[in-house]
């Protein structure tokens, strides 16, 4: 809880929502649609201020980013890989129907609930003296300042390769290399590197381009985290995570629907459904008597019932794994449920 010591000068909220990027905008959203009272605080003077500098060529590497229930992002692009100004205009639309602060502390507010929605910032590996190297938001985007240059690109994700590939036509060697960086060292002008299995190499520059990790900083007991990969991954993620304040804290049952607790029933519903479950949720279906309530898509800590992802279906009893199915086709989920429910499968 935010602003607990100066309470008489706080702001009160039922909602804090710390961040105001595609996670923070999403929680809002759904905030917004439920009618509760909440507020969205930002450091900074707008929403996006992750998507504002990187990535740092400006073209994002998928065209995945279309808000939950949002506006299509086709609206403002239909490129391949868009340029990430658009996806910033489009969180720009997004937040205007918003309740967003910005240029917020958030200390001033207190809340029953706290939800941080703070994106990521570039790591930097614990490498010696690395701290020599340029990083990924530091170093030039003007190719022409790697013209005969010997180029170190330490990192194997998106922002390596985005960086390797502007400069490759100007710099006379490009290498880009993963965990095997041992140290770097400084040697006048030229960097030296040690890398294991190839021993010593001298460059002119250095980059680290090795991600990113979420920011931590305003981590607390009692607050609720939200998190994702990707877009796609964080609107899930935000639905989940509102699905499950709802049903907690005002009584609305998490989404579900009703099944005829058959082999045949149940087989052919959780075939259609499997390759659609995002990563790191499920869909559960509880048997009850003549039928079975499926709840979609949801974070599973308790386990009763089965329990389908992605990959795979578990059967458990309190807790308790029974059995588990990794063929997600309609013909050996029937015989896993006749199996499980035991009754005879249906022809």
């Amino acid at each position: 809880m935010f602003g607990v010591e100066d309470a008489g000068r706080c702001v009160m909220v039922e909602y804090l929502v710390v961040g105001a990027g595609p996670a923070g905008l999403q929680m809002g959203r759904f905030l917004h649609r439920a009618g509760r009272d909440y507020v969205v605080v930002e450091a900074g003077p707008g929403p996006a201020g992750f998507f504002r500098k990187f990535p740092r060529h400006r073209v994002l590497s998928t065209d995945d980013n279309s808000l939950f229930d949002g506006v299509p992002f086709s609206r403002y692009s239909k490129r391949s890989f868009p340029s990430a100004d658009d996806l910033v205009r489009y969180l720009e639309d997004f937040a205007r129907t918003l309740n967003v602060h910005y240029n917020a502390d958030p200390q001033k507010y207190r809340a029953r609930h706290t939800i941080i929605a703070t994106g990521k910032k570039p790591y930097v590996p614990s490498i010696p003296g690395i701290e020599a190297a340029e990083t990924y938001a530091t170093a030039s985007t003007d190719p022409t300042e790697y013209a005969g240059k010997r180029v170190l690109i330490i990192g194997r994700g998106h922002s390596a390769f985005e960086t390797a590939d502007n400069i490759a036509a100007t710099a006379k060697i490009t290498h880009t290399v993963g965990r095997t960086v041992e140290r770097i060292a400084k040697d006048g002008n030229e960097f030296v590197a040690t890398i294991d299995g190839t021993g010593e190499l001298r460059y002119d520059k250095v980059i680290v381009c090795t991600g990113f990790r979420r920011d931590t900083s305003l981590d607390t007991a009692n607050v609720h985290v939200l998190t994702g990969d990707s877009i796609k991954a964080i609107r899930h993620a935000a639905r989940a995570l509102h699905r499950t304040l709802e049903a907690e804290h005002h009584g609305v049952p998490w989404p579900h629907r009703k099944l005829r607790n058959r082999p045949d029933s149940l087989a052919a519903t959780v075939a259609s459904r499997a390759h659609h479950i995002p990563e790191g949720l499920a869909d559960v279906v509880v048997p009850q008597g003549q039928h079975a309530i499926m709840y979609d898509e949801m974070p599973t800590t308790s386990r009763n019932g089965f329990v389908v992802t992605s990959t795979q279906i578990s059967h458990y009893r309190k807790n308790e794994l029974i059995a588990v199915e990794k063929r997600l086709h309609r013909k050996p989920l029937e015989r896993f449920f006749s199996r499980q429910l035991a009754v005879p499968c249906i022809a």
